[in-house]
């Protein structure tokens, strides 16, 4: 997919930082940085903030800028700057533009990504939680195959009923609850994939063929069109300070989650959760027995930080996020909350 160069010129000086408090840069903060290939945003915004998150603000951001950030290619330079005694970056660029009379464009998978890519890239394009069974009763479904088979390989011919369009479709079926574990409110059902069909020829009860098999395909599977590729040029920053919650699953099922493993957080677009929030994560505090002249009291210890998750995908009542950093294993039922 190709979209003309947009500079990044952020309209420094033309709107009010996104958050107002006072940024902290670090020791060693470059005065001036080459983007390299490789590069995330996250990572470059680490190497001026001790608070990634807070690159907003650094750039003089406002809230249309953070939902729809300019790209930053390799070879673009970054000057450290100062106003009004507050640090910000400008842009600059070693790339050589040979000016003509047309039209020249990059391809956007050459953009740097906020994270890395092959981190969130299998959750992007398919289906992940239905909100509503009534929508996934009404969706296109399997019906049959030639030869009667339950499971469905590579190149198998299938039918289907509901289709509306021609074109590729992904096969899904109703996996785990996911609940919340304060309210028990059910907040929808993770999806098992299977994989992707090609439409052949669209009618009333339509043929297809079976192309990727991600797990397995089976006669009585939903179907849902598949689109294009999310964009990732999205921008870490701070969700509100009254919005918390909890980490309710693990997707790959594990009970100890580590730096790049992805969650489901019981916070969604009804909670004002946005692409690009980033939370602190934090553990339960621990109580400790102290003995106090003769009397024995129970005393919670402070809650730390112990890491930090991105959110990348927003259903209604939950979410998806990555977890970025992470001091110690990441557990089900730990609280997230704005980071420190």
């Amino acid at each position: 997919m190709l979209k003309p160069i947009i500079s990044l010129v952020l309209a420094i000086g033309l709107s009010a930082p996104a958050i107002a408090d006072t940024l902290q840069l670090r020791p060693d903060a470059p005065q001036r940085y080459v983007v390299k290939k490789g590069d995330t945003l996250w990572d470059i915004s680490g190497k001026y903030l001790t608070a990634p998150w807070k690159w907003p603000q650094l750039w003089r951001m406002n809230r249309e800028q953070i939902k729809n950030p300019h790209w930053i290619y390799p070879g673009d330079v970054l000057y450290l700057d100062y106003v009004n005694g507050q640090p910000v970056l400008r842009f600059g660029s070693n790339r050589v533009v040979k000016l003509s009379p047309q039209v020249r464009s990059t391809p956007l998978d050459e953009a740097i990504t906020m994270i890395p890519a092959k981190a969130i890239e299998p959750f992007l394009k398919r289906p992940l939680l239905v909100d509503d069974t009534a929508d996934y009763e009404r969706a296109p479904q399997l019906v049959a195959t030639q030869e009667n088979r339950v499971i469905l390989s590579s190149l198998d011919p299938a039918y289907a009923t509901g289709l509306t369009s021609g074109g590729i479709w992904q096969a899904y079926r109703l996996g785990r609850p996911v609940e919340d574990p304060d309210t028990k409110e059910l907040l929808g059902y993770e999806v098992i994939y299977g994989g992707e069909l090609q439409v052949r020829k669209l009618d009333k009860v339509s043929s297809l063929q079976v192309g990727k098999v991600n797990e397995e395909i089976l006669i009585g599977d939903r179907l849902a069109k598949k689109t294009e590729h999310e964009d990732l040029q999205y921008i870490p920053h701070e969700p509100p300070p009254e919005l918390q919650g909890k980490i309710v699953q693990s997707v790959s099922g594990v009970n100890e989650i580590g730096q790049l493993y992805s969650v489901v957080i019981n916070r969604g677009q009804r909670e004002g959760v946005e692409i690009g929030h980033v939370f602190g994560i934090y553990r339960a505090p621990k109580i400790v027995s102290v003995e106090n002249n003769g009397e024995k009291q129970q005393l919670a210890m402070p809650s730390e930080e112990l890491g930090q998750l991105i959110v990348y995908r927003v259903f209604r009542k939950a979410s998806y996020a990555l977890v970025l950093r992470s001091s110690q294993s990441v557990m089900v039922g730990d609280r997230i909350a704005a980071p420190q």
